[in-house]
């Protein structure tokens, strides 16, 4: 799908935004929406920094990586947080400014590295695009003040005053690099990346120490060298996972990702002077087919005795992805989390389980209790050895994200994100240890402790200046019987008849859970009166592969027209209109979720009376055509292949861009301009073409943006301009070709 628009007229209202058909932004929205975009501005956990000798050989002091936009900041920076819960110290570390919607997904500690000659200890690796398009490069972080040797200026370095943290471009290419790991000994760092042929995610190889790589301690950019380790096949696409490098550094774990419910693994001997082809691991007396089954979150032992145990999650034994130990020697398979009677697991749990981290002698991992996380530890050893034990916080319960800093020696501490309804996270450290010495038993069996945490007050969110209301867990049968969970925020205790938005969620292997929300979401509640459902349509993540399933290729519609968002309307008609208005029902949604309101938008026109869609799909042919080559075998797997003649009729045939003249209600669209997933020109060409069936139709591109907006200008504006268009549609009785 073409994406030249250069013949449109575009306004400039905001700093990298131009727009068509956008009205200004009164500024009462603007001001009243400045509180709930403070509130979301939380602090991420990106891990702990590791400790090492500075210049006077004295260790450094425990701290903790985090990433956070501040106030004065068009996009998140780089903070570092001291270890010690009683101290105040946070220091941001990235100031650079590149003038774009970058983005750092992977930024991983590490011990040092020689690549230069010289040895530069601590600081991080990551991987970092440069204006929003996902062709992540590789950078060097590290400090002046623990190096032996000061490098001169280097030309591949950003400007990062007035901070003393110093950033080095490590590749200088277009491809993507991805999926960092580092060995326990910080001999070797792997990654993967696109280099090879565009198409392929490949896995590299690289010394960190004793690297010999020739480049000199001089200001002349550095070129990372590195081994191939997987060969491309010749056959599709393949992308390659690193899940795991033994404590000795002679074997990898590796998965290769078919699709969100096949991923098959592999082990790779690397001992040698060239590593081995990768070997097919299979589990015995599995009870799934294996062209349907997941292997993730894959984890050698860190005991020097226990080599060849391998802890990992998959779906072969059922319909969850559960936790299993694999004893390499004796193909022994024991079940710690699966649910079915006959496997007799330690602890059977009927929910998804992720997360898996695995330290010297314990497991920790995460459960999906239908959109909120419980977090559970197993000790290796001592008295509650084999005991699989929840962590209960004292709080509301929302989602737990945790870091331990086992690669510094200290296994037991822990740090916690506690995000719920109220607040966009807490961070807290916990001493597992202290914890595990009063542990409790449930009514049902089942241990549990309730630790006593220490706050990051340094690091808290802006508590919200308004009120914050808790989800109800919802259900409903669509028109198939299978029951679809909904998360619902009513704004008068479900007593007052209100205007409803639906938000669905991207993915489509995603979830909507219990904390689920955008900075309107609060917006939406206190200042309009709108209630807020978030439904789990089939296809999302969070209730077993039979549900995950239930939408591949040919079911792609029964999350639409046929069945579940058909059958939620009507729920809402039959039973729920003491509380909800019928006829005053948007739809909103992103990426997928953008897909999902245009296609309820050409079949639910009559029963909407708007739409709101960020960087959404409009032709199913045209997007699978365009989308980035290392994503298309993927993404063919969910949605279908368009190479094959019946299967492209079918995506032709449903594809909002062909049924566009049935969309009679005003449309917002936003989308970046630099997408690699899903390209503009799905925006542009569904802008047009409603736009000139006399529908009234907004259209937002966001510079140097890809998919999902990063940049500051770039929120605030398509925020504020999403609650305007709300307001005059979903509040109003304005018509669609006003």
């Amino acid at each position: 799908m073409s994406s030249d628009y250069s013949q449109l007229e575009f306004a400039r209202p905001a700093n990298q935004v131009k727009t068509v058909n956008v009205d200004p932004i009164p500024r009462r929205i603007i001001d009243g929406m400045k509180v709930y975009e403070d509130a979301a501005r939380g602090f991420q956990l990106l891990g702990f920094e590791r400790i090492v000798k500075d210049k006077n050989d004295q260790l450094t002091p425990s701290h903790i990586f985090l990433s956070h936009r501040p106030a004065d900041a068009q996009v998140p920076q780089v903070y570092r947080m001291a270890g010690d819960p009683q101290s105040t110290e946070l220091e941001r570390v990235t100031f650079f400014d590149i003038g774009a919607g970058r983005s750092i997904p992977y930024f991983l500690p590490i011990t040092g590295e020689d690549w230069r000659g010289v040895w530069r200890p601590g600081g991080a690796i990551l991987a970092m695009d440069l204006d929003g398009n996902e062709c992540f490069q590789l950078w060097r972080y590290w400090e002046d003040s623990c190096s032996d040797e000061a490098l001169p200026r280097i030309g591949s370095e950003l400007n990062n005053s007035p901070g003393t943290g110093r950033f080095e471009r490590l590749t200088h290419d277009e491809h993507k690099y991805t999926n960092l790991a580092v060995s326990d000994s910080n001999k070797i760092l792997l990654f993967g990346s696109t280099k090879e042929n565009k198409k392929d995610t490949l896995i590299y190889i690289t010394k960190l120490v004793d690297s010999a790589t020739g480049a000199k301690a001089d200001s002349t950019p550095f070129n990372l060298s590195s081994r191939l380790l997987t060969k491309p096949t010749g056959k599709g696409t393949t992308h390659w996972v690193v899940e795991s490098i033994s404590i000795d550094d002679r074997f990898v774990l590796l998965t290769k990702f078919a699709s969100a419910s096949y991923r098959p693994l592999y082990i790779v001997d690397i001992s040698g002077e060239e590593p081995s082809d990768p070997v097919l691991i299979t589990l015995p007396g599995i009870t799934e087919k294996e062209e349907e089954t997941f292997y993730g979150h894959a984890s050698f032992s860190l005991d020097p005795a226990l080599p060849h145990l391998i802890y990992l999650i998959t779906s072969a034994y059922g319909d969850f992805n559960s936790v299993v130990a694999f004893d390499t020697n004796t193909r022994a398979v024991s079940h710690i989390t699966t649910p079915e009677p006959n496997l007799h697991a330690l602890r059977p749990i009927p929910w998804e389980t992720m997360d898996l981290r695995v330290t010297r002698d314990k497991l920790f991992f995460r459960a999906n209790f239908e959109g909120w996380n419980q977090l559970f530890v197993m000790p290796l050893t001592g008295a509650q050895k084999d005991q699989v034990i929840e962590v209960k916080p004292d709080w509301e319960r929302g989602a737990i994200l945790y870091r331990t800093n086992a690669k510094n020696g200290k296994p037991d501490e822990l740090v916690l994100k506690l995000i719920s309804y109220r607040s966009q996270g807490w961070l807290v450290r916990l001493d597992i240890a202290a914890a595990l010495l009063e542990v409790n038993i449930d009514a049902e069996g089942h241990k549990f402790i309730t630790p006593s945490l220490a706050q990051y007050h340094q690091a808290s969110c802006v508590i919200p200046p308004f009120r914050t209301l808790p989800p109800q867990l919802i259900k409903f049968k669509s028109f198939d019987g299978l029951e679809i969970p909904v998360m619902y925020y009513h704004p008068k205790d479900r007593q007052t008849v209100v205007p409803l938005v639906i938000h669905i969620h991207g993915g489509p292997e995603g979830q909507s859970t219990a904390q689920t929300r955008t900075p309107i979401h609060g917006y939406l509640l206190n200042e309009m009166n709108c209630a807020i459902m978030y439904p789990n349509v089939r296809g999302s993540t969070g209730y077993g592969k039979t549900f995950l399933a239930a939408d591949e290729v040919e079911k792609r519609e029964d999350s639409v027209k046929r069945v579940d968002i058909g059958a939620l309307l009507e729920f809402i008609e039959s039973s729920m209109v003491s509380e909800l208005n019928p006829s005053r029902v948007a739809v909103m949604g992103g990426s997928y979720g953008g897909y999902m309101v245009f296609a309820c938008l050409t079949h639910f026109s009559p029963k909407l009376t708007c739409g709101v869609a960020n960087f959404g799909i409009a032709s199913w042919t045209s997007f699978l055509e365009h989308t980035a080559p290392y994503r298309r075998a993927r993404r063919r797997m969910k949605y279908g292949d368009e190479t094959i003649p019946e299967i492209r009729e079918f995506l032709e045939r449903i594809s909002p861009i062909n049924n566009a003249s049935k969309i009679t209600v005003p449309l917002s669209i936003a989308h970046g301009e630099t997408d690699a997933r899903v390209p503009i020109g799905e925006a542009i060409k569904m802008w047009d073409i409603v736009s000139k069936n006399g529908v009234y139709t907004e259209l937002m591109v966001c510079e140097k943006e890809g998919h999902g907006f990063k940049q500051k200008s770039v929120i605030e504006f398509v925020n504020a301009a999403k609650i305007s268009f709300l307001e005059r549609f979903l509040l109003s009785d304005c018509k669609a070709g006003l």
